[in-house]
């Protein structure tokens, strides 16, 4: 059997249908990765696209996009609830079959030399891919417009290409990292304080939830409020206990209807002794499964 990695980039576009087909074209054209998934959040103004393919078929597919985000992705213009530093904000490599991830650490690397030697684009590696481990959220906190006001110095100095922000485009940060399930429960109130309590609780570990990640966003568009996680350790924490804490907590604090969301694939595994449906999970479709695609 052919190695399998999963490449998750997000993409600082949300809102326009046309710039995220356009991605999605220019994908289809380099590579012959498969796309199992693609979505766009305009509240978070974001896209989430899923690869799966062999080392050199996501390195195809990840450049072609790159590509594409920097034609037509501008950073100054961008406003939405996710925190985000690059127009192709973060590239994740996750291996699936046939590899491990010292693998998908090599990759990474040469994808790294790809989006900074070819699209000048400042490159920071993170997780498993890092010199010295670094995580997502200390990388991304402030945002674009924190990078912008910094001078790349020894702290921030990236990893690959110029040590100046890409005026556009911003920054990329690209690394190997184990499966997580990106994963949102949004309730019926636009009281973000009611988000923020439970996103508290969250992250002082008073849920005994290992490895969930939160932040509270806004959902303007749809007036609600959204506790946003990352279900990092899917194999420990099965959604369905993540669901019925945010369930719980939101109906101690008046809130009766909450469902959810699965953004791009999910393992099968992650769902045990539950279904979507019971997730009450909005707008999931079968091709989400990871498992439907092994």
């Amino acid at each position: 059997m052919n190695p399998i990695i999963q490449c998750v980039p997000n993409f600082s576009e949300g809102r326009d249908i046309k710039t995220a087909e356009s991605i999605v074209a220019a994908v289809e054209a380099a590579s012959t990765a498969r796309i199992p998934d693609f979505s766009l959040d305009p509240d978070h103004n974001r896209m989430v696209l899923t690869l799966l393919g062999d080392p050199d078929e996501i390195r195809s597919a990840v450049f072609a996009a790159a590509a594409r985000a920097v034609e037509c992705i501008d950073l100054r213009k961008h406003i939405g609830e996710h925190p985000r530093i690059g127009a192709i904000d973060v590239v994740p490599l996750v291996p699936i079959r046939d590899i491990d991830v010292r693998d998908c650490v090599t990759i990474s690397h040469v994808i790294g030399a790809d989006l900074a030697e070819r699209l000048n684009i400042p490159v920071f590696f993170y997780e498993h891919s890092a010199a010295t481990r670094r995580n997502l959220p200390d990388i991304r906190r402030g945002g674009f417009e924190r990078l912008q006001s910094l001078e790349l110095t020894r702290e921030w100095t990236p990893d690959l290409g110029p040590h100046a922000v890409h005026p556009s485009a911003g920054v990329t940060v690209v690394g190997a990292r184990r499966p997580l399930v990106a994963y949102n429960v949004n309730l019926d109130t636009e009281d973000i304080e009611i988000a923020k309590s439970i996103v508290k609780k969250l992250r002082s570990g008073a849920a005994r939830l290992e490895g969930v990640r939160s932040i509270a966003v806004r959902l303007a568009s749809r007036h609600k409020v959204q506790v946003s996680m990352n279900v990092t350790k899917p194999n420990i924490t099965p959604l369905k206990d993540v669901f019925s804490y945010v369930e719980t907590e939101a109906g101690v604090l008046g809130i009766k209807n909450v469902e959810s969301e699965i953004i791009g694939l999910v393992a099968l595994d992650s769902l045990r002794g539950t279904s979507p449906e019971r997730l009450n999970a909005v707008n999931f479709k079968e091709s989400q499964i990871l498992d439907n695609w092994l």
